[in-house]
């Protein structure tokens, strides 16, 4: 009977593994699994993806009627509905954000092989903090990072429904079609909808459910005649704008402070005239800070001059990382930060300011 088993066995290992054979293909495929395919073949095989957003409100959906009413939650139910495709997204995203903002949240994070197509959603706020060529360096800046991390990843840039500045809403297409990614206007879809902004926002900024639906149908079919031109994804050719190249960088030591006293992990006061200054050489220069219901106003001074003041208020707590100027001279320069002790128009008692940081492209003194 032993003999009988032990002449069994080879004979049940093959056929166990012509068992596997046949059914191992017939195994879904998982995220990831052939990072040769790019975004529209692995959506020709019906393959997962996986998305990332970098934006602002509009970016996070703000003003749609609840989350599934938002256009990337509107577009992940159209994929599946009518393509069973998985689409998964990652997000970052954050109310009154510009593209600096988004810039150094990306270069916080790590690349990830798995990211198939990022969504670029800036311009509303960017037009408030900065003039055109600020941001025409700072939205390349924010593209040519994405596809260094991300260099198989297909971009789509979303010019915002309520953009009304011209040469910010031209940068983007300009952009864009430098680097061979697609660009969604929603502007003109808004005016030929046959709705008017009323019906389409909630605050004639941002989209309510409707709208975001208006945004999510212009992604997918054009997601959907790319996939059947086989288009090329997105790539790296020459900057366009000198500089663009930029790897933000924090730096939290100061070379003077009075007044500020180091708090919950921030350099915190509330006395008019307070102030702390850093030295650094680079060219464009951010700052990391919170905004909250307590928040004040903190004026800037670059090299003894005024350059601007940011109000820190917030209805809510929130860590922001804000930019400040671009295009200084090479050389040693010296920010202040000084805490200005004026009234704000939102009615706030209290006047703090929370700094964490300085953020520029080189913090050596």
């Amino acid at each position: 009977m032993k003999k009988v088993l032990k002449s069994l066995i080879p004979l049940t290992v093959i056929a166990f593994t012509i068992l596997l054979i046949c059914i191992l293909p017939k195994v879904p495929k998982t995220y990831g699994s052939d990072e040769s395919l790019n975004v529209y073949q692995k959506f020709q095989e019906g393959q997962p993806i996986d998305y990332l957003v970098i934006g602002d409100s509009i970016g996070r959906g703000s003003g749609a009627e609840n989350p599934n009413m938002t256009w990337f939650r509107q577009l992940e139910n159209k994929m599946k509905k009518y393509n069973s495709v998985p689409f998964k997204g990652d997000y970052l995203v954050q109310s009154g954000s510009t593209a600096f903002e988004g810039l150094y949240k990306l270069s916080q994070k790590n690349g990830n092989d798995h990211t198939d197509l990022i969504f670029i959603v800036f311009g509303e706020n960017d037009r408030k903090y900065m003039n055109v060529n600020d941001f025409k360096m700072t939205y390349e800046a924010l593209i040519r990072k994405a596809k260094h991390l991300y260099p198989h990843a297909e971009l789509f840039t979303l010019t915002e429904s309520c953009l009304e500045y011209e040469e910010f809403a031209n940068s983007i297409g300009l952009l864009a079609d430098h680097y061979g990614a697609t660009n969604i206007d929603m502007r003109p879809i808004f005016k030929k909808s046959g709705f008017t902004e009323e019906q389409l926002t909630k605050d004639l900024i941002h989209p309510n459910g409707l709208g975001y639906k208006f945004y999510a149908n212009a992604i997918y079919e054009k997601f959907l005649e790319n996939a059947k031109q086989d288009k090329p994804v997105a790539g790296l050719p020459p900057k366009i704008h000198e500089g663009s190249d930029l790897e933000l960088l924090d730096h939290d030591n100061y070379d003077t402070m009075v007044g500020f006293r180091p708090r919950a992990g921030y350099y915190t006061s509330s006395e008019k005239g307070s102030y702390i200054e850093y030295r650094f050489k680079g060219n464009i220069l951010g700052v990391k800070l919170l905004r909250s219901p307590d928040g004040g106003e903190v004026d800037i001074f670059i090299d003894g001059k005024l350059n601007t003041s940011i109000n820190t208020w917030w209805p809510f707590a929130r860590e922001r990382y804000l930019f400040v100027t671009n295009g200084l001279s090479p050389g040693l320069h010296t920010v202040r930060f000084e805490v200005s002790g004026r009234e704000t128009p939102n009615d706030v008692l209290s006047t703090y300011v929370r700094l964490s940081s300085i953020i520029t492209n080189n913090i050596q003194p």
